[in-house]
């Protein structure tokens, strides 16, 4: 594993975040990102204490763990040129985005449903998941 690695932690039971993640493998320019399902033993190890039961993705970026709306926010520049739009989200005060972001992953489940087996088929993709 790199020395800084970016990984997106996510909850793989999700099925919201599983598509997220796929979205996210499509659409990434550099494939400097790493995934790990929430739920594995290397999350367990390497997330802190306090951000073990947040309802949200964590990602960790140059040594610093992100959440919410953040989290996605700074995967922007990871992205293709297309999507660089995204950035005008952060003219949205934080405590709103979070906010949107809470109502959403509080209902993830009940309006998207759980997935429970593992999508990456795709070599490539298998490579840049964690565990």
């Amino acid at each position: 594993m790199q020395e800084n690695p970016t990984i997106l932690f996510f909850d793989g039971e999700c099925l919201l975040c599983n598509k997220t993640v796929q979205w996210i493998l499509k659409n990434e320019k550099d494939n400097a990102i790493q995934f790990c399902s929430l739920q594995s033993k290397f999350a367990q190890q390497n997330t802190p204490q306090e951000l073990k039961y947040v309802d949200s993705v964590i990602l960790l970026k140059n040594g610093q763990f992100y959440t919410h709306f953040d989290a996605f926010i700074k995967i922007i520049p990871h992205l293709k040129w297309q999507w660089k739009w995204l950035y005008l989200l952060k003219i949205i005060p934080q405590f709103l985005r979070n906010q949107f972001y809470n109502f959403i992953a509080r209902n993830r489940k009940k309006w998207f449903g759980y997935s429970d087996s593992c999508w990456f088929n795709n070599v490539e993709y298998k490579k840049r998941m964690i565990e």
